[in-house]
């Protein structure tokens, strides 16, 4: 064979380039970091466990206590078995005894042995006793084993005068007792009785039953059966053999198979049932995710719905107080931009005013001087002085709702209670605008605060305006209600309400949504309010509702007006 010199050997391969592992796929990357994959692997492999050592526990542990059930009752249908063949031996013996004592059968039997009678009357005797009594067999036996009369098969003669015992005739096991018959105190002869055993078995233990008794003569015994000695004759050994059907065993096997079946089965549903019922559990950290997205784009005041008081339903309770404090916050900051953008107004209502009111007011006052004169001037200039005097007004009008738009409110404050006080404003604004019915509800008790009762006025006022514009002629409803803190107010109508998009805007100077508004007067209502210590709350979407809320006399959580 031709061999390579080392010099001409080949060149060894070049070693495996060593590669980086290719990354998983994205959902499989997800899943080895997901909770709820480790927690349904941990379950599988739990559940698993758990069901092997309850099948090993039922095939070891019950099968071994159905084998002591099966001996114990073995051990009673033993017992019983023996009860019955001593009642039956004491009951013949007890019989043997009687029928002893029958003057018949002595006479006849006497005559026969002694005196040479006729063995047609112990014959007959013995016929009688066996016909009244119902015996399989009855012998007559003289003292010396010799057989006088008999009836049916009959046993071997007897070992004794009297006693009792089991014995084999033929196939058949045989209960046997005998009684002597007596004469001035010596017996001349021995009655014997018989009855087969098995009869008397198969009334205590029915054939196809689960307990078996049968006889048997010698020492071999069959397994699984307990036998019980019995007394016999001539030195004999006769057994009762007991054997109780082993009907569980093939039923547990069985039941072993289908147990496996279901408990893999149920298993696997218990494994897909849970991990449903965790998913459903986890179900609000993916929606709790999504509102954490949320909020980070500046999406505040998302609120979760959460279910019983678990981990993760503080979790979800503690987001959603955090984003109530976030939109809280949110709203403090634009109420702060409200107050920057107020006092920018103020400081420009005041120049506007300076600039703008005098030439207004001398405007107006040319107009009205020009319609103290119609006999001067001509139709039409007349009607046009009248229309730049009202223009004129409105324009003085917006200039000072502008002032006080801007200007900070100063509160000349006094205690009243707020039903009566608010039943006196409504009483005034029904004079005003006796076409809207308007319903005043007062709260129960009386409700005192410290108010500025003129710019509470002019808020109600105000607010009822608004109520009554949004819709015009339908009812508007005034109701008070009172806590241990605060009393609320609030101004119902049947108007469509404002929308979330007017929300956000709509404290901003001249933003409206009514037609011919000026947009200054919510914020106007809001300004006093909150220079009560109070605020106002508007809820999206019809009805139309406003509620302004005041604190109560002595409430130290009010704010300090400004």
């Amino acid at each position: 064979m031709k061999t390579l010199h080392p010099a001409h050997a080949p060149d060894p391969a070049p070693p495996l380039a060593r590669t980086e592992a290719e990354p998983l796929p994205e959902h499989l990357a997800g899943l080895r970091h997901s909770l709820l994959a480790s927690m349904f692997v941990a379950l599988t492999l739990s559940i698993a466990l758990m069901s092997a050592a309850l099948f090993l526990g039922i095939d070891h542990f019950v099968s071994q206590k159905f084998d002591e059930l099966r001996k114990q009752r073995t051990a009673y249908a033993s017992i019983q078995a023996k009860a019955i063949v001593e009642r039956e031996l004491a009951q013949l013996a007890g019989l043997a005894t009687l029928l002893a004592d029958d003057a018949e059968l002595r006479n006849s039997a006497y005559y026969h042995l002694f005196l040479d009678g006729e063995k047609e009357h112990p014959q007959a005797a013995v016929h009688r006793i066996a016909e009244s009594f119902r015996l399989e067999s009855v012998g007559l036996w003289n003292t010396s084993a010799r057989l006088v009369a008999a009836t049916g098969s009959v046993p071997s003669p007897p070992a004794a005068q009297r006693g009792v015992a089991v014995d084999w005739v033929g196939q058949t096991l045989w209960l046997v007792t005998s009684a002597p018959l007596l004469r001035e105190g010596q017996a001349y002869a021995v009655l014997q009785l018989a009855r087969p055993l098995q009869p008397f078995l198969d009334a205590a233990f029915p054939p196809g039953s689960e307990v078996t008794v049968r006889a048997a003569a010698g020492d071999a015994g069959v397994k699984q059966r307990m036998r019980v000695a019995l007394p016999a004759r001539n030195g004999k050994q006769v057994w009762l053999e007991v054997a109780v059907q082993d009907s569980v065993g093939p039923a547990l096997n069985q039941v072993k198979h289908l147990l496996a079946w279901i408990m893999a089965v149920f298993g696997l549903l218990l494994t897909f049932a849970l991990a449903a019922f965790l998913g459903w559990q986890l179900k609000p950290l993916r929606a709790l995710t999504q509102a954490v997205s949320a909020v980070g784009r500046g999406e505040f005041g998302a609120r979760l719905q959460s279910r019983g008081r678990n981990e993760i339903a503080r979790l979800v309770n503690a987001f959603n107080a955090m984003s109530d404090d976030l939109k809280r916050l949110r709203d403090l900051e634009r109420r702060m931009r409200h107050q920057e953008r107020l006092s920018d107004i103020g400081r420009m209502a005041a120049r506007v005013a300076h600039d703008i009111n005098n030439p207004l007011t001398v405007i107006r006052n040319v107009a009205r001087l020009m319609e103290k004169k119609p006999a001067e001037q001509p139709a039409q200039i007349l009607e046009d002085s009248r229309l730049i005097a009202h223009h004129s007004e409105r324009c003085m009008r917006t200039v000072e709702m502008l002032l006080d738009y801007g200007r900070p409110v100063r509160l000349k404050s006094s205690r009243h209670d707020l039903n009566e006080l608010v039943a006196e404003i409504a009483a005034r604004w029904r004079n005003a605008w006796p076409d809207t019915p308007l319903a005043c509800i007062p709260a129960q008790g009386p409700v005192q605060v410290d108010v500025d009762a003129y710019q509470l006025e002019q808020m109600l006022a105000n607010l009822l305006d608004n109520a009554r514009q949004a819709a015009p002629a339908r009812p508007v409803t005034v109701s008070l209600t009172a806590d241990e803190a605060w009393v609320r107010v609030t101004i119902a109508d049947s108007g469509p309400g404002f929308s979330t998009e007017a929300l956000e805007r709509l404290y901003e100077p001249f933003f409206t949504t009514k037609r011919g508004g000026n947009g200054l007067g919510l914020g106007s209502a809001l300004a006093i309010a909150q220079a009560h210590g109070g605020d106002i709350d508007i809820p999206p979407g019809a009805p139309g509702r406003v509620e302004v809320r005041l604190p109560l006399a002595g409430n130290h959580a009010q704010r300090p007006g400004r």
